[in-house]
Protein backbone atom coordinates (compact mmCIF):
# COMPACT_ATOMS: atom_id res chain seq x y z
CA UNK A 1 0.00 0.00 0.00
CA UNK A 2 2.67 2.58 0.42
CA UNK A 3 3.30 2.36 -3.09
CA UNK A 4 -0.34 3.74 -3.62
CA UNK A 5 0.61 6.42 -1.20
CA UNK A 6 3.65 7.72 -3.14
CA UNK A 7 1.81 7.76 -6.07
CA UNK A 8 -0.97 10.05 -4.99
CA UNK A 9 1.56 12.11 -3.85
CA UNK A 10 1.21 15.43 -6.49
CA UNK A 11 5.07 15.98 -6.33
CA UNK A 12 5.44 12.58 -7.67
CA UNK A 13 2.83 12.90 -9.87
CA UNK A 14 4.91 16.44 -11.32
CA UNK A 15 7.33 14.53 -11.36
CA UNK A 16 6.47 11.40 -13.30
CA UNK A 17 4.86 14.04 -15.91
CA UNK A 18 7.95 15.71 -16.70
CA UNK A 19 10.01 12.86 -16.68
CA UNK A 20 7.38 11.67 -20.02
CA UNK A 21 7.35 14.76 -21.19
CA UNK A 22 11.29 15.12 -21.19
CA UNK A 23 11.79 11.89 -22.40
CA UNK A 24 8.94 12.09 -24.99
CA UNK A 25 10.67 15.48 -26.25
CA UNK A 26 14.22 14.88 -26.28
CA UNK A 27 15.10 11.57 -26.11
CA UNK A 28 15.88 9.64 -29.65
CA UNK A 29 16.55 13.48 -31.49
CA UNK A 30 18.40 11.65 -34.42
CA UNK A 31 14.92 10.08 -35.62
CA UNK A 32 13.25 12.93 -37.85
CA UNK A 33 9.89 10.91 -36.75
CA UNK A 34 10.39 11.90 -33.13
CA UNK A 35 7.89 14.15 -31.41
CA UNK A 36 11.03 16.13 -29.86
CA UNK A 37 12.16 16.79 -33.63
CA UNK A 38 8.62 17.48 -34.76
CA UNK A 39 7.99 20.12 -32.12
CA UNK A 40 11.49 21.45 -32.88
CA UNK A 41 11.27 25.53 -33.38
CA UNK A 42 12.81 24.87 -36.95
CA UNK A 43 10.11 21.91 -38.24
CA UNK A 44 7.18 24.00 -36.47
CA UNK A 45 8.27 27.15 -38.79
CA UNK A 46 8.92 24.56 -41.73
CA UNK A 47 5.44 23.12 -40.93
CA UNK A 48 3.57 26.52 -41.00
CA UNK A 49 5.47 27.24 -44.21
CA UNK A 50 4.08 24.26 -45.99
CA UNK A 51 0.33 25.11 -44.74
CA UNK A 52 0.77 28.63 -45.96
CA UNK A 53 2.30 27.82 -49.39
CA UNK A 54 -0.68 24.80 -49.43
CA UNK A 55 -2.91 27.27 -48.51
CA UNK A 56 -2.59 29.97 -50.55
CA UNK A 57 -2.22 26.96 -53.78
CA UNK A 58 -5.92 26.26 -52.32
CA UNK A 59 -7.40 30.03 -52.42
CA UNK A 60 -5.77 30.82 -55.55
CA UNK A 61 -7.64 27.83 -57.37
CA UNK A 62 -10.05 28.57 -55.67
CA UNK A 63 -10.56 32.16 -56.96
CA UNK A 64 -10.17 30.90 -60.36
CA UNK A 65 -12.41 28.72 -60.41
CA UNK A 66 -15.08 31.40 -59.51
CA UNK A 67 -13.69 33.08 -61.98
CA UNK A 68 -14.09 30.92 -64.40
CA UNK A 69 -17.87 29.80 -63.23
CA UNK A 70 -18.71 34.01 -63.47
CA UNK A 71 -17.54 33.59 -67.48
CA UNK A 72 -19.29 30.78 -68.32
CA UNK A 73 -22.60 30.94 -69.57
CA UNK A 74 -25.48 29.28 -67.62
CA UNK A 75 -28.56 27.91 -68.44
CA UNK A 76 -31.87 29.66 -67.65
CA UNK A 77 -34.92 28.08 -66.49
CA UNK A 78 -38.32 29.92 -67.05
CA UNK A 79 -41.69 28.01 -65.79
CA UNK A 80 -44.66 28.67 -67.86
CA UNK A 81 -47.17 26.38 -66.29
CA UNK A 82 -46.65 24.92 -62.69
CA UNK A 83 -48.42 21.70 -63.33
CA UNK A 84 -50.91 20.38 -61.18
CA UNK A 85 -50.60 17.43 -58.50
CA UNK A 86 -48.40 16.49 -55.67
CA UNK A 87 -46.02 14.42 -57.45
CA UNK A 88 -42.77 16.41 -58.87
CA UNK A 89 -40.39 14.94 -61.10
CA UNK A 90 -37.08 13.74 -59.38
CA UNK A 91 -34.56 10.77 -59.80
CA UNK A 92 -35.33 7.71 -61.28
CA UNK A 93 -38.51 8.85 -62.10
CA UNK A 94 -39.99 7.87 -65.44
CA UNK A 95 -41.28 10.59 -67.23
CA UNK A 96 -43.27 11.11 -71.07
CA UNK A 97 -42.69 14.57 -72.11
CA UNK A 98 -43.09 16.77 -75.78
CA UNK A 99 -40.60 19.34 -76.09
CA UNK A 100 -40.04 21.98 -79.36
CA UNK A 101 -36.86 23.27 -79.70
CA UNK A 102 -36.70 26.74 -80.89
CA UNK A 103 -33.60 29.38 -82.20
CA UNK A 104 -33.34 32.66 -80.50
CA UNK A 105 -36.14 34.40 -82.93
CA UNK A 106 -38.51 31.43 -81.97
CA UNK A 107 -38.40 29.65 -85.27
CA UNK A 108 -39.12 26.09 -84.54
CA UNK A 109 -36.09 23.63 -85.08
CA UNK A 110 -37.29 20.52 -84.28
CA UNK A 111 -40.99 19.37 -82.10
CA UNK A 112 -40.64 15.95 -80.41
CA UNK A 113 -44.22 15.18 -79.75
CA UNK A 114 -43.17 12.31 -76.88
CA UNK A 115 -40.43 11.31 -75.29
CA UNK A 116 -39.90 8.93 -72.71
CA UNK A 117 -37.47 9.14 -70.24
CA UNK A 118 -36.15 8.07 -67.08
CA UNK A 119 -34.68 10.59 -64.74
CA UNK A 120 -30.72 10.07 -64.18
CA UNK A 121 -30.20 8.11 -67.48
CA UNK A 122 -28.52 10.28 -69.14
CA UNK A 123 -30.39 9.45 -72.04
CA UNK A 124 -30.97 13.53 -73.06
CA UNK A 125 -29.06 14.65 -70.21
CA UNK A 126 -29.61 18.37 -70.64
CA UNK A 127 -33.45 17.74 -70.78
CA UNK A 128 -33.21 15.38 -67.59
CA UNK A 129 -31.43 17.83 -65.35
CA UNK A 130 -33.58 20.88 -66.16
CA UNK A 131 -37.07 19.30 -65.67
CA UNK A 132 -36.42 17.70 -62.00
CA UNK A 133 -39.57 19.51 -59.72
CA UNK A 134 -41.97 20.15 -62.66
CA UNK A 135 -44.86 18.46 -62.44
CA UNK A 136 -47.35 16.57 -64.52
CA UNK A 137 -49.14 19.25 -67.45
CA UNK A 138 -46.17 21.41 -66.46
CA UNK A 139 -44.75 23.68 -69.02
CA UNK A 140 -41.12 25.11 -68.92
CA UNK A 141 -38.60 26.66 -70.84
CA UNK A 142 -34.61 26.22 -71.05
CA UNK A 143 -32.80 28.86 -72.08
CA UNK A 144 -29.05 27.51 -73.74
CA UNK A 145 -26.88 30.40 -74.57
CA UNK A 146 -25.19 30.58 -77.92
CA UNK A 147 -21.86 29.87 -76.30
CA UNK A 148 -22.62 27.93 -73.84
CA UNK A 149 -19.93 24.73 -73.89
CA UNK A 150 -21.23 21.54 -73.99
CA UNK A 151 -19.95 17.80 -75.19
CA UNK A 152 -23.42 16.56 -76.90
CA UNK A 153 -22.58 17.15 -80.45
CA UNK A 154 -26.22 17.08 -81.69
CA UNK A 155 -26.41 20.26 -79.28
CA UNK A 156 -23.33 22.09 -81.00
CA UNK A 157 -24.61 21.91 -83.86
CA UNK A 158 -27.91 23.44 -82.64
CA UNK A 159 -26.03 25.99 -81.20
CA UNK A 160 -23.61 26.56 -84.00
CA UNK A 161 -26.22 26.75 -86.64
CA UNK A 162 -29.14 29.45 -84.59
CA UNK A 163 -26.21 31.43 -83.54
CA UNK A 164 -27.77 33.47 -80.59
CA UNK A 165 -28.64 30.35 -78.67
CA UNK A 166 -31.66 28.27 -78.02
CA UNK A 167 -34.47 27.41 -76.16
CA UNK A 168 -35.93 24.10 -74.86
CA UNK A 169 -39.73 24.28 -74.44
CA UNK A 170 -40.76 20.71 -72.39
CA UNK A 171 -44.38 19.79 -71.33
CA UNK A 172 -44.53 16.79 -68.85
CA UNK A 173 -46.97 14.54 -70.26
CA UNK A 174 -47.09 11.80 -67.49
CA UNK A 175 -45.31 11.35 -64.82
CA UNK A 176 -44.59 7.89 -63.10
CA UNK A 177 -42.61 7.85 -59.51
CA UNK A 178 -39.73 4.99 -59.28
CA UNK A 179 -39.15 4.61 -55.62
CA UNK A 180 -36.56 1.51 -56.01
CA UNK A 181 -34.60 3.22 -58.71
CA UNK A 182 -30.80 3.23 -58.34
CA UNK A 183 -30.02 6.11 -60.48
CA UNK A 184 -28.65 8.54 -58.70
CA UNK A 185 -28.26 12.28 -60.50
CA UNK A 186 -25.45 14.12 -59.59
Amino acid sequence: MKIFEILNNPLIKLTGIVAILYFALFANTENPESLGNRLSPQQMKKDFGEVKDKSLFIITNVKMAQEIAKNTPQITIEDIESGAGENAVSCGDEVEISYGIFDANGKQLQMTNSQKLQIGSKENDLVEKNIINMKKDGIRNIIIPANFQTEDKRLQEMLKFSGNGIRYQIVILSLAHNKNSQISCQ
